[in-house]
């Protein structure tokens, strides 16, 4: 009974490793992992006396500052698989976190970025992003979800 479960065991790992390596349209695609692996990272951000701004890193490593917004504007900057890319919001839900909705969607050039995330504890100056996530979709409609935290903060103004 062991040898012939040792050996369904071996022609199913056998066959899932052919599937692994068929060609199909999909095979371009990349990964979650792989994207974040191909990630570049963000130059740092300055803010000015008084303004905010939402910072998001990848949660697995290689931990990377991939996407930031400033509160009172429309536009982004993200930069996954390794391209910093702006983005344009089209659309905002969920709950009011700081000068931030916990729910955003934007367009870029390759697709739509929708970030949603709980907010988690306040900081001073800030608060905290938990349980985060950016999805990347592509005009394709492939989809492409990497967990992120990060926070949103304020630099104090000038006295």
């Amino acid at each position: 009974m062991r040898t012939s479960s040792a050996i369904s065991l071996a022609a199913a790992l056998a066959f899932l490793g052919a599937c692994a390596g068929t060609p199909d349209s999909s095979s371009e695609l990349a990964s979650a992992a792989e994207v974040i692996s191909n990630s570049g990272e963000l130059p740092s951000q300055t803010l000015a006396p008084g303004a905010c701004g939402l910072f998001l890193w990848t949660q697995s490593p290689p931990v990377r500052f991939v996407f930031f917004t400033e509160a009172g504007t429309d536009t982004a900057l993200i930069n996954v698989d390794g391209t910093e890319t702006p983005l344009q919001l089209t659309s905002t839900g969920g709950s009011l976190f700081g000068q931030f909705m916990t729910q955003m969607t934007y367009r870029s050039p390759t697709g739509n970025v929708g970030i949603s995330f709980q907010p988690g504890e306040r900081l001073d100056g800030g608060q905290r992003v938990k349980n985060g996530r950016l999805s990347l979709v592509s005009k394709d409609g492939w989809e492409t979800m990497i967990p992120v935290l990060g926070l949103s903060a304020c630099q104090p103004e000038e006295r």
